[in-house]
């Protein structure tokens, strides 16, 4: 009886492990499957855009010998004549090997560099988020917004040093002599203000030191306040001044010598021997005029500001970017771009022959 009934316990033992066993493996192969599942599901979609087809409509639209939209079209689209964006292209290319065509891993053709500067240009020109270009340029967000991070880096490195140095000897002359006899005001250097670009995801640790607004004074971009004179103690503009670095901008008028040259500013401004303000309250007839010429001069500098902002619409609504370095870029970008273009058309006071003098001397 003994042996029988052990064996019958060996048994059920032997049963309940051999159940414990077939339930492990169950438990298993479900736990695999759901694994697998999830791993499907985690698994990046590839979507075929197309980017070849992309890519030639984009050249017989505005790039091939009779393309659709030419001249008057071209121009307005892409904010300057082709000739000169053709160059912008070529130079950002050899200098950024992001512009250059690759292939990718599946061995599939990239973008070509016609592609990623016309998405930086139009997010600039337009002011169009970056998730907009996938269906005219077929260009997923991610390339799009490192299109216009380059961009702007690659230009800034490589025109930078021409499109914002400080300004020569010969420059502040042929300034004086520029605004003397247009504006009448001998010794004139230009008239300061200040553009102001609202950043729409602003951090809020930055309330009370940095308000919503990233501004530019006189042309060089400085995050700041929105008053002016705050403006002015960021900026660089006046460093050189400071310490004595300045090119001679000395000028004589009736005789009399004056050692620097001035801005026309409001009254915001602080009490500089360079800025020259209007009268509040003028009293005579010599006291007017010089208001009325003082304001009307100053109007140069928020047409010139007007026209940036209409050029680059970016400027003109709240930036959605985040970090003052990606503002900076796209500002500078602007402003180099800007020059270009006014240079192109031939419709600049300075020329820029002192610079290719040197740019050769360097070479050789």
């Amino acid at each position: 009886m003994s042996s029988s009934s052990s064996s019958e316990e060996f048994q059920t033992i032997f049963d309940t492990a051999i159940a414990c066993v077939q339930m492990a493996e169950q438990t298993y192969n479900v736990v695999c499957n759901n694994a697998a599942a999830s791993s499907q599901q985690r698994t990046r979609i590839y979507i075929y855009r197309n980017r070849e087809e992309a890519n030639q409509r984009l050249v017989q639209d505005y790039f091939a010998e009779n393309a659709t939209y030419q001249g008057y079209y071209f121009r307005r689209r892409f904010r300057m004549l082709k000739g000169l964006f053709e160059r912008i292209v070529e130079d950002v290319t050899r200098e950024c090997s992001f512009f250059q065509q690759c292939y990718d891993a599946r061995g599939t053709s990239g973008f070509t560099p016609l592609q990623k500067c016309t998405t930086a240009l139009r997010q600039l020109a337009y002011g169009i988020p970056p998730v907009a270009l996938d269906r005219s340029f077929r260009m997923f967000a991610r390339i799009a917004q490192d299109s216009l991070h380059f961009f702007c880096k690659t230009v800034i490195q490589f025109y930078g040093p021409k499109y914002l140095r400080k300004p020569t000897r010969n420059d502040i002359l042929q300034l004086q002599a520029h605004h003397a006899s247009v504006h009448g005001f001998p010794g004139m250097l230009g008239s300061l203000d200040c553009l102001h670009w609202a950043w729409e995801n602003c951090p809020t640790a930055y309330d009370g030191c940095i308000t919503r607004y990233v501004d530019l004074a006189c042309f060089f971009g400085s995050p700041g306040s929105i008053n002016d004179i705050n403006v002015l103690n960021r900026s660089p503009i006046f460093n050189n001044i400071y310490d004595g670095s300045a090119p001679d901008s000395s000028f004589q008028v009736r005789g009399t010598p004056y050692k620097y040259g001035y801005y026309l500013v409001d009254g915001i401004y602080p009490e500089y021997v360079v800025f020259v303000k209007s009268f509040l309250a003028p009293h005579g007839s010599r006291r007017k005029k010089f208001k009325r010429a003082q304001e009307r001069v100053r109007k140069d500098v928020e047409r010139a500001f007007g026209a940036l902002k209409k050029r680059w619409f970016i400027l003109k609504k709240p930036t959605a970017y985040l970090g003052e370095e990606k503002l900076q870029e796209i500002m500078y970008t602007c402003i180099i771009l800007h020059n270009m273009i006014i240079e192109d058309e031939g419709r600049t006071i300075c020329a820029f022959e002192v610079y290719k003098q040197e740019s050769r001397d360097r070479l050789h």
